[in-house]
């Protein structure tokens, strides 16, 4: 009997860490559905689908789109998915090289100042950040129970950590990671009674839109390590806040 493909159900996959992973597992024989908002315009992940035209399936989907969300429910039905990785996310990277920021050593850094803050943009970094994988991870419960043993990944950052906080400032992405870091964590409560298990992992500072050209790890290697975090997660692991290393991060 034919073993059957894993299967990878990625958010956000059309540029950086997401597509990165995107190549990691499909080059690992995974079956992966690869979502992102529009695309279209996703250019190298349509040039990925020429060369896995039969583990490459790209779907339109909007974290915060509920119509969206179900539309693809509707297309995978009862399949299994063996992984889910929550990497979609938004940092208010419209600030970045304004007036109202300082740097440290070389890299921009948004105004600590609480009067200046553009609040509108906080409410929209932890709608997609925090809400939307509470919403793709609720959604797709089903699918996900029909693994053996499913996996629910929520792509978080050094950067929540409070006791390793060392500098005022980006409020909105900071504030949300750490929210989706207890997400996760209570959450998974909830997953481990289905089989499922839950962890936080960063990436580590890569060189992304959102990292910048000064980081230290390349997309290859933030992308080939989470891989194999994720690879060696067993249900131990559960509510583990992780970097791509394996390593354990402190909340």
């Amino acid at each position: 009997m034919e073993e059957t493909m894993p299967t990878l159900l990625i958010t956000g996959a059309n540029r950086g860490i997401g597509l990165g992973l995107t190549k990691v597992y499909l080059r690992n024989q995974w079956e992966v559905i690869a979502t992102c908002r529009n695309p279209e315009t996703a250019a190298e992940l349509r040039t990925l689908k020429g060369q896995y035209a039969e583990n490459l399936s790209i779907m339109t989907m909007d974290v915060n789109e509920q119509t969206q969300i179900d539309t693809v429910l509707t297309k995978l039905n009862k399949m299994p998915i063996d992984v889910l990785i929550n990497n979609a996310g938004s940092v208010e990277m419209a600030k970045y090289g304004s007036g109202a920021y300082e740097k440290i050593n070389g890299i921009p850094i948004d105004d600590p100042d609480l009067r200046k803050y553009d609040y509108e943009e906080w409410e929209s970094v932890l709608k997609t950040n925090v809400l939307g994988p509470a919403r793709i991870t609720g959604s797709f419960i089903e699918n996900l129970k029909e693994s053996n043993h499913g996996i629910v990944v929520m792509m978080t950052s050094g950067l929540a950590s409070v006791s390793g906080t060392w500098q005022a400032g980006r409020y909105a992405y900071r504030t949300s990671k750490a929210a989706l870091n207890m997400l996760m964590r209570s959450s998974g409560e909830w997953l481990e009674s289905f089989g499922i298990t839950a962890v936080a992992i960063s990436p580590g500072w890569t060189r992304t839109d959102m990292g910048g050209p000064n980081a230290s790890n390349s997309i290859e290697q933030a992308a080939q390590g989470v891989y194999q975090v994720i690879t060696d997660v067993s249900s131990d692991d559960a509510g583990k806040f992780l970097n791509f290393d394996g390593t354990i991060l402190p909340w």
